[in-house]
């Protein structure tokens, strides 16, 4: 099995197959998108603004009151944190890792720190950031709490959550039975596939029988 991440589980539970095929045996390719193109410039852009100072461009200055607010924290500031960790949740190698993760802002502040998610989509909280702070405490082991804030750059909105270290239970506790699942598709070779809106039209697995650009090219 190789290192998963947050998204690895999100995109397994989504749809096994699809999952299988553009990330375990890579025959197929999701092409590039303007979503993720544009996603990819914001990171960039409040990236060097919290911590170079560099101006946002056109297009994102409306963004500013709230990446004032981070500007203005106290503490070591890193942005792309690289985070891995092994089985015993302690920290090791990324590429040898069991589980990994790149944060957008992590703030080191004695025995406080937070960790920051730029999002660029639809509001929808994950229990990301929860594992996210799991990586804090095991990287930091002076750090007691754990802040953790969603920015959704669309709405203007802000959610946030604290985690204290002897919470860390409540973190692994809801995620080892989805991470047994994939482990047991690993082991076991199973990725069937799973039907959702996203099939007729969005999908690049034109092999499953559920997709929808088959049905135009087979007509």
């Amino acid at each position: 099995m190789k290192p998963w991440s947050y998204s690895n589980i999100d995109a397994f539970e989504s749809c096994p197959k699809k999952f299988y095929h553009t990330k375990v045996a890579r025959d197929v390719v999701e092409p590039p998108n303007e979503h993720a193109a544009w996603g990819t410039r914001v990171h960039t852009a409040c990236e060097n603004f919290v911590l170079n100072g560099e101006p946002l461009p056109e297009g994102m200055k409306q963004w500013q009151p709230m990446l004032d607010k981070l500007v203005a924290l106290k503490g070591e500031k890193i942005a792309e944190k690289q985070f891995a960790i092994d089985k015993n949740f302690q920290p090791t190698e990324w590429k040898t890792s069991w589980s990994r993760g790149l944060a957008d802002l992590l703030v080191i502040n004695g025995k406080k720190a937070l960790v920051a998610d730029y999002k660029t989509g639809k509001r929808k909280l994950t229990e990301q950031l929860e594992l996210y702070a799991g990586y804090t405490f095991a990287y930091y082991p002076e750090v007691q709490t754990v802040t953790t804030m969603f920015i959704w750059l669309k709405e203007k909105k802000i959610d946030r959550a604290t985690i204290e270290r002897d919470e860390l239970h409540t973190i692994w506790q809801p995620l080892l039975p989805r991470i047994k699942k994939l482990e047991d598709a690993y082991e076991n070779d199973r990725w069937p596939a799973k039907t959702s809106g996203l099939c007729k039209a969005w999908c690049p697995v034109t092999s499953c029988k559920y997709n929808g650009k088959r049905d135009r090219n087979d007509a």
